[in-house]
């Protein structure tokens, strides 16, 4: 048996761990990104907004954070996951790519379903933290359901 220290690492190996530290690396991004956005909205909210409760009207934060903020979201959320489309092999980025159908479907489908059921007073009017949280739902769902069945 050969000592870790002195055993070579193949190219395929070299890859492997290359890409599971990219991995972790980008998971860790995309949480500090979205705990400064959490931490920096709720700290330094002027308002009395509740964005879980819907209360967008009544956020107020300097005009400055707010653009860090929304920079920061739109790294995270679009610019760092195309850029990690062209990283992952295929496999792993039609899966991927199969999440975010799914979760695009599902707000282009929900939307619509909950205005109607909303007009024949069966729900409370749509809103945009329940629209996002129908696309954030039906994309995990697409991407747990293409990564098992694929």
């Amino acid at each position: 048996m050969t000592d870790r220290k002195t055993r070579q690492v193949g190219p395929g190996e070299a890859r492997s761990m290359a890409r599971r530290r990219r991995y972790f690396t980008y998971v860790a991004f995309g949480g500090l990104v979205g705990g400064i956005a959490g931490f920096a909205t709720g700290f330094f909210d002027q308002g009395d907004g509740n964005l879980f409760a819907g209360d967008w009207e009544l956020l107020r934060l300097p005009p400055a954070l707010a653009l860090v903020i929304a920079g920061l979201l739109l790294a995270g959320f679009l610019a760092l996951p195309i850029y990690s489309f062209r990283l992952i092999d295929d496999y792993q980025r039609e899966q991927g790519l199969i999440g975010y159908s799914g979760g695009y479907l599902g707000v282009m489908a929900g939307f619509p379903t909950w205005a109607a059921l909303y007009g024949g007073g069966f729900v409370p009017a749509p809103h945009a933290f329940g629209i996002f949280a129908i696309g954030f739902v039906s994309m995990c769902v697409s991407y747990l359901y293409a990564r098992w069945r694929l």
